[in-house]
């Protein structure tokens, strides 16, 4: 009898040894995966063959959201080690004013020009979990404007050579939906390649029933739903693909996952993203 309770107390500590040895693997696999899936940034590369005078390449990030800072480098360096000929940025720069000039200072580091185009948090700054507050733009044009590097496009474009490609980049302000304005005029432009800033993806509908032609749409905003567990909630762009898609032939529509996060300082299956776009000559 003795040798059996031995034996029995015996199993029942393997047991809670299996279990806490299993359990450790669990949490410290949870966290590897929180850690990876919200502090390390995914460098993603894509080529778009068009017709083209000369070959560029460009860098989209969005949705910083004060997160300038990851576990293979600060942004600003990784873009510049990667020389691109030129960096757009589709909107949500902080989530509060005390923290916007130090993303401003990150992206005024960088070596190459920038685009930047406003988003829903340059309007409204979080207050807490729930609560926002409007804010003005003065502050984020006064921090801009200390950068010779960075250009905020509000229902505007700009044009950008290189060699001996024109670029034309039109930045739309739907920061908030309906602010959104479009001079026709621009359609006259001549370019070899067009693209269209954004903050949100919605803006496809604009474009559409206003006809306005374009190469390549850039946006964010959805953060690839950041808790990106389909099955848990709904999102209102659910509808829309996340990264880079081609559609209409040869016209091409990106939606990145953002850098940063909102609320809820963690991200699930939605990796942080630089995209970088290689636009060269179709290969016949």
């Amino acid at each position: 009898m003795f040798l059996r309770n031995n034996h029995s107390k015996n199993i029942y500590k393997e047991v809670i040894i299996i279990f806490y040895y299993i359990t450790g693997i669990i949490v410290i696999a949870t966290i590897s995966i929180i850690i990876s899936s919200t502090h390390l940034v995914k460098i993603e590369h894509t080529e778009i063959q068009k017709k083209v005078p000369s070959n560029f390449r460009f860098i989209h990030i969005s949705d910083i959201h004060n997160k300038v800072n990851f576990i293979n480098g600060r942004i600003s360096s990784i873009i510049n080690s990667t020389n691109p000929d030129f960096v757009v940025v589709t909107g949500d720069y902080s989530n509060t004013q005390k923290k916007l000039p130090r993303v401003i200072e990150e992206l005024g580091v960088i070596k190459h020009p920038v685009f930047m185009v406003l988003g829903n948090y340059e309007r409204e700054e979080q207050k807490s979990f729930l609560r926002k507050r409007k804010i003005s733009l003065d502050k984020l044009i006064n921090e801009i404007n200390k950068y010779n590097n960075l250009k905020l496009l509000i229902n505007e474009n700009s044009t950008l050579i290189i060699g001996e490609t024109e670029i034309l980049i039109y930045g739309f302000d739907n920061s908030i939906y309906g602010n959104e304005d479009y001079d026709i005029e621009i359609e006259k432009i001549d370019n070899d390649y067009k693209i269209i800033l954004a903050h949100s993806p919605n803006i496809i509908n604009t474009l559409e029933s206003k006809e306005i032609s374009y190469d390549h749409i850039l946006v964010g905003h959805t953060h690839g739903r950041q808790i990106n567990i389909p099955i848990l909630y709904k999102t209102l762009y659910d509808g829309f693909h996340i990264g880079c898609k081609k559609i209409n032939n040869d016209q091409y529509f990106s939606i990145s996952r953002g850098l940063g996060t909102v609320r809820i300082p963690l991200r699930i299956r939605s990796i942080p993203v630089i995209d970088i776009y290689y636009v060269e000559n179709e290969k016949y």
